[in-house]
């Protein structure tokens, strides 16, 4: 499982790097919500729900100031999505 969270981390990375609006606004947010995920202790118990409730409240606390279209969240609102449908299964 935890291979397939980090190859959505690479395809929202890749993403980001591709965005017509606001790129380093994106790539950093999804930069940011992997370190974030790489800091959640794999031998966690809870593991799955964890990176979900720490990623959502990542997102809801997201603002990067220098978007002109976005603030980033949008991205993470993304891969969050995703990941919850993997984990989900």
């Amino acid at each position: 499982m935890q291979e397939q969270i980090y190859k959505l981390l690479e395809e929202h990375a890749i993403k980001a790097q591709q965005s017509e609006y606001d790129r380093s606004v994106c790539i950093l947010a999804i930069s940011r919500a992997r370190k974030l995920i790489q800091s959640i202790p794999v031998s966690s118990k809870e593991y799955h729900s964890e990176i979900i409730k720490q990623l959502s409240t990542f997102q809801q606390n997201y603002q990067d100031p220098d978007g002109k279209f976005t603030s980033g969240k949008g991205v993470i609102g993304a891969l969050l999505g995703d990941l919850i449908a993997v984990l989900k299964h």
